[in-house]
């Protein structure tokens, strides 16, 4: 099961979650998404970052393998020194300037591999993602090295209901100047069919991978439902619960099945 990465490394996500979980056992192909996710919230500094992503990303699966590959367009508006970090978050300390700075974001490569489902019915899939730098350097918007993350979920269906476990360990670059630490990232939430849609919700903790930042904690709300045969609307929403996080985010996204 993928939870919600989407700013800038368009990670993931619970709303992809969400538009996966439309798909029927068995189903293959691919699919390109794309949106709009705006946050906003301090993240520890004295004055508030702004940003606005437009993710671009295509998918391709089978019965037990998944492959993406996003790469975001990405707007700025903050302080001087904060870029997008290894989690997709606003990371300060980082050499930057101030204001509002726009261009395309790094582009995330992603897999995932289900395992068969255990005797008890516990499903695992294993993931792994690699961010590469991409961005123009000049515009700030990324750390301008490669970040990896390796993790695995286990969903547990009961009925329409699945409660699921998701956690990663993040592996950061080491951009000149500022010291960026290996992470842990957890999410525990559940997801429910009605009907064709479905609505998941998530508690999703981080780590802070500079000792400049504070970890993250917030709430996760989607919906995703088919518009038509081929296309999945998604909209969702964040809420900050420290000052690691946004003090709130909103988003919506478009799946085509081709």
């Amino acid at each position: 099961m993928k939870h919600l990465a989407i700013l800038a490394a368009c990670t993931a996500s619970a709303f992809a979650t969400a538009a996966d979980a439309q798909e029927t056992a068995g189903s293959s192909g691919l699919s390109l998404t794309t949106g709009l996710d705006y946050s906003s919230g301090s993240y520890s500094a004295d004055e508030k970052t702004e940003i606005l992503v437009a993710p671009f990303s295509a998918a391709w699966r089978n019965d037990t393998v998944r492959l993406t590959a996003s790469l975001p367009y990405v707007r700025i508006d903050g302080p001087a020194g904060v870029v997008l970090g290894p989690d997709g978050k606003p990371l300060p300390g980082v050499t930057g300037v101030a204001g509002k700075r726009s261009g395309l974001g790094d582009l995330s490569l992603g897999g995932s591999i289900t395992l068969p489902t255990l005797p008890i019915g516990l499903g695992i899939d294993l993931t792994g993602r690699a961010k590469l730098p991409t961005s123009d350097p000049d515009k700030h918007l990324g750390t301008g090295e490669a970040d990896f993350t390796v993790g695995a979920d286990f969903t547990y269906p009961i009925g329409p209901v699945a409660p699921f476990l998701s956690v990663n360990y993040r592996m950061p670059g080491d951009p000149e100047g500022v010291e960026l630490r290996n992470t842990y990232a957890a999410s525990v939430g559940a997801s429910m069919v009605f009907g064709r849609s479905i609505a998941i919700v998530s508690y999703d903790y981080a780590q802070a991978s500079s000792p400049l930042a504070k970890d993250a904690r917030e709430l996760f709300g989607a919906v995703s439902t088919p518009v038509t045969d081929k296309v999945n609307g998604t909209l969702y929403g964040t809420a900050g619960l420290s000052e690691g996080s946004a003090d709130y985010g909103v988003g919506v996204m478009l799946t085509l099945k081709l």
